[in-house]
């Protein structure tokens, strides 16, 4: 991800500098949230599909999702996403790309099982020796394996639970976890109503960079989704990270309780455009501070995206927002059903 580093590999002080860096996945998420975290494997908070990103993040509790949105809920998959298979595409900054696929297959009394791959590639980087003499190039990428299940429990509420393995690996060095989420998502066709809850990547890192002590990006997160009568397009909110209190960021001092509030929230909205096309925006108050200039009108945080529907295939496309570094685009591609199912 982070190509043309003119430091020393080899030096044992830079190499976890590095792993933060290759790690961490956003640089802005990267910098600021490594200051209060040791987490890795952040790639796995940003936005699982084009759907979700134009309406500001992963949520929860969105009301008619696609199968592919099982990544951040396992209890949105249900016997209508039997045959349903997706594969979604981001550049990011400097070089880095993310990237997932998964197909799901409902089992009758048993329930929906999908599989699922997520990879995030951070280029190629330099390797420099303590006289900075080119040593040649390496690789950087994370990927994580998943297979969830999905059952009824009552007529309109869904749970669903999902086992992980993750590995990260940067040049010759790697590491390696196991992870558990699961969900809840309750849906009120009459009113147009969706919530959810869930806890996303409990486990353990089993094998860590350094012998360090690196923790999984552990999210609880809670959703509502809803449509008000003679309203003209859907409203949604997720609250994360709801196990903990302060987000902070960095170079702030003496944060506000509204602050702290805000930065938990995540704000989207879906409007229909005829039959077969939607149009998205959402709002991220954290990514705003994170990335924000301090200019009167600055659109950092703010996301727009575009779903289009051709028989049982679906394109959508979104571009976030992040200031003065530039605007990610990312674009997913689903089979939203099989023919004659």
């Amino acid at each position: 991800m982070f190509t043309a580093m003119h430091l020393t590999f080899m030096s044992r002080p830079i190499l976890p500098f590095l792993m933060l860096l290759s790690l961490g996945w956003a640089v802005p998420n990267c910098i600021q949230a490594q200051v209060f975290s040791t987490e890795i494997f952040r790639f796995l908070r940003i936005s699982t599909s084009a759907q979700m990103a134009g309406m500001g993040g992963n949520h929860v509790g969105l009301w008619n999702v696609d199968g592919s949105a099982f990544f951040a809920n396992p209890a949105y998959l249900s016997p209508s996403d039997h045959g349903s298979a997706s594969l979604s595409f981001m550049n990011y900054f400097a070089d880095a790309r993310y990237s997932n696929l998964h197909y799901a297959y409902d089992l009758e009394e048993i329930g929906t099982v999908a599989a699922g791959v997520q990879y995030a590639s951070y280029g190629d980087m330099r390797r420099y020796d303590e006289f900075g003499a080119d040593l040649g190039s390496f690789n950087a990428g994370d990927y994580v394996t998943q297979l969830s299940l999905s059952r009824r429990l009552y007529p309109t509420v869904h749970s669903g639970f999902s086992i992980k393995w993750l590995h990260s690996s940067l040049d010759h060095h790697n590491a390696s976890a196991f992870a558990f989420s699961g969900g809840l998502i309750y849906t009120n066709p009459k009113k147009i109503l969706a919530a959810g809850i869930t806890f996303q990547n409990l486990g353990w890192v089993y094998k860590n960079y350094l012998n360090s002590e690196e923790k999984l990006p552990l999210n609880i997160s809670l959703g509502v989704s809803f449509k008000p009568e003679y309203f003209p397009f859907l409203l949604a909110l997720t609250l994360n990270d709801l196990h903990r209190w302060e987000l902070p960021v960095l170079g702030e001092e003496n944060p506000r309780a509204v602050d702290h509030v805000l930065r938990h929230m995540q704000l989207g909205g879906e409007a229909s455009i005829g039959k077969y096309a939607y149009l998205r925006w959402g709002y991220s108050p954290y990514q705003h501070e994170q990335t924000e200039t301090g200019r009167s009108i600055d659109l950092a945080g703010a996301s727009i995206g575009l779903g289009i529907v051709i028989q049982e295939y679906q394109f959508d496309i979104s571009k976030q927002s992040y200031s003065r570094m530039g605007g990610i685009v990312q674009v997913s591609f689903q089979r939203i059903r099989a023919k004659g199912d």
